[in-house]
Formats: C-alpha cells, structure tokens, sequence
C-alpha cells in the first residue's frame, strides 16, 4: 500500500533546544529550515569573569502550523535571500604583558609581511561571513575558476538503477507523459562541438547527457524510510501581494514549458511537494520565488549526501579583482573597459530527470505543477 505524508512541514514539528556546547561543529547546532544560529563569544583578561555565551540555555519550542491555517509565524521562514547569513561582532580587549618579553632579530620586510598576513585575517575574521572571500589584497595569485575545475572534475552521476525500478514512480511517469518534459534552451550539440577540445571529455559528454535526459542530483530515496508521496505545501498567502507575484511567476515558468500545466489539486503518487513562497532579494522590495526543498524531516535535500556536491568553485567577485589587479600591474596607465554578461535565471536552464522532477511539484493558489528544471532552494 502507498504510504502517504501530508501537511507536517516543519513548522509543525515542536522541537526543543536546549542546550548549544562550544565543542559542537556549527553545523550541529541547527533550528528549523537549516539556519544555524551562533553566540558571540568576548575575549576578556584575565581579570574579568569569562562569558560562556555557547552554553546559554535556548528552549525554545516551535508552534505547529497547518494547511489550513494562515502564515502566522512567516518568522520561521527566511526574510530574505540572505537571511541566514549572520555578521558576528567579536568585542577583543588587548592586554600588555606584566613581565620584560625578549624577542628575536627579525627583517623589517619578513614584520611587514607578518603584519599585513594578520591584517589580512584580521579583515576577514571580522567581514559578515558572505564577504570574506571578497577581501581586495593585492598579489598576483589566481584561485581556481570553475573552468579550471571541469578539467579534473567527475562526471556527473548517472541516475541509479534503483531509481528506476521504484513501480510507484514509473508508473505515475508513465501514465502522465505530459507532465514530465525536458526543457531547456541550450543547443545542445553546438555546445558539445564547442568543448570538443576540451581536457576533460568524460565530464563534458556527462554535462550534455544531463542537458538531454535531464541531471540527476546525486540523491538516493532509499538512505532512510521516505514516504512514497508527501504534501509540504504552503496555503495561500495572506498577503496580495505576494500571492499575486507567485501566480504571476508561476505563469511565466508556464509559459517557458519549465512549469507543467496545472494537473489539479491533489498529489498523483510518488509526488512530493515543499513548501514555495516569496522574500525580498537583498536590498529591494522585489520578490524571489523559493522553493524550500529543505524543510521537513524527509526533504529533497536530505536525500543528497553533502560530500558529494561540496568543493565546487563559483566565479565570484574574488576572480574578478584578481583578474583586475592582475591588468592593472601589467600597464597600469593603460584604459580597460570591462563588459558584465549575466546569464538570466541560469540554474532555471538546466532541466532536471523525470525521477526527479516528480519530487519537484509546486501548489501555487491551490493548483499543482510539476517543476521540470533546477530550482533555487534546491
């Protein structure tokens, strides 16, 4: 018999914290949609009395919440795209030594390359943690790109054959052919004739199967006991105007064929559906479509090991002032012109496997539609 779980998103889990010791990795120290909260620890002399800040007793309880009520506690949900993300002020009290301190000769270049290396540290230590990699220094070393990655990388992993042989799943796939399509809008083989000299074809032909059968996200259903359909979904905003841009967006994921047409307002089986909703971008009053494929105690995302989609190195602002700084000692007097090319929506344009894409329905004003490409939360 199909084993069905609706409606025990994770607000409806009462869960107790009670204690958080320093001994444990931040990781373990967790509440709710993955956030993890931190306690500024001071560094005080000798003289004062210590404040043990990681071992402040939290217990706190979480109020459950239900499909049908309303989104009272929008607390437990991130505010914005950059919500879990915390700057942590770190107070430090210098203190002089009480006796004579003997030191050894040292260079006056060798103290000043030890004191810019700890203003350095110093810098990032005290940078919001979404910006210590963005510290301008100036040398000539280049971090890996993601481009210098793909020339040692893995292929991408196929989908497993146990996948496959789930019955419940294929034959929901099979009798709603509809509903599971792969779209994107790469040309596929004039992007393989484009990389045929690249260093690592074995990655590069896993990366254009993906583009055609759809990517596989490395996840394994059968870690743990998942149910084989479960309902996550959100009710409705409260608020217009977030319910109308999510059915604004959801019609414009419609028409690119990334949304399927609506089926209805009930889960065909083996579907999951997470909860969506809308937060702030950083630093607007425009809003971001979430999919929150982490909520719950059988989310998507727990079925992802975390060793397998970690070491993989986005181009950031630090490529970018390397790169610069790099011309710039080259001839520093000549003019440069620098062109931003942005690739609009591109996680949205890698279509995901009709295995997955069944775990990837959204209800949105009551409808339900499968999400056929990568998704941001995902």
């Amino acid at each position: 018999m199909e084993n069905i779980l609706k409606g025990t998103s994770p607000q409806e889990s009462h869960l107790h914290i009670k204690k958080s010791f320093c001994t444990m990795q931040p990781s373990e120290t967790k509440l709710v949609e993955g956030r993890t909260f931190s306690s500024p620890t001071r560094i005080t002399s000798r003289d004062s009395t210590q404040l043990l800040s990681c071992q402040t007793e939290l217990n706190q309880t979480i109020p459950s919440l239900h499909r049908s009520d309303s989104l009272a506690n929008q607390e437990q949900r991130p505010s914005s795209a950059i919500d879990s993300t915390h700057a942590m002020v770190v107070e430090t009290r210098l203190t002089t030594a009480d006796l004579d301190t003997l030191a050894s000769n040292a260079s006056e270049q060798a103290t000043e390359n030890t004191r810019a290396m700890l203003k350095r540290e110093l810098v990032e230590e005290l940078q919001p943690k979404y910006l210590r990699h963005n510290v301008w220094d100036d040398n000539d070393h280049f971090s890996k790109s993601s481009a210098d990655w793909t020339e040692t990388a893995r292929p991408l992993p196929l989908i497993p054959e146990s996948e496959l042989a789930n019955p419940i799943v294929s034959k929901t796939i099979e009798e709603n052919p509809l509903l599971f399509d792969i779209v994107t809008p790469i040309n596929v083989d004039h992007f393989e004739k484009l990389l045929h000299s690249h260093l690592n074809q074995p990655f590069v032909k896993s990366v254009c199967r993906g583009l055609c059968e759809g990517f596989w996200p490395w996840a394994d259903s059968h870690i743990r006991e998942y149910p084989d359909t479960l309902d996550l979904s959100y009710p409705k905003p409260e608020n217009e105007d977030e319910a109308q841009f999510l059915c604004d967006q959801r019609d414009h994921e419609v028409f690119k064929g990334c949304f399927s047409e609506a089926f209805g307002d009930k889960l065909l089986p083996g579907m999951y559906c997470m909860p969506v909703f809308a937060i702030p971008k950083p630093h607007s009053t425009d809003l971001r479509m979430v999919t929150h494929q982490s909520a719950g105690k059988y989310s998507l995302n727990s079925m992802i090991p975390r060793d397998e989609i970690t070491g993989y190195p986005l181009d950031n602002l630090r490529h970018l002032r390397e790169f610069l700084l790099s011309m710039y000692h080259k001839d520093p007097t000549s003019p440069h012109t620098l062109f931003k090319s942005n690739v609009s929506e591109a996680y949205r344009l890698l279509p995901v496997h009709p295995y997955w894409q069944i775990k990837q329905v959204n209800r949105i004003d009551g409808s339900l539609h499968v999400d056929r490409n990568c998704a941001f939360g995902g």
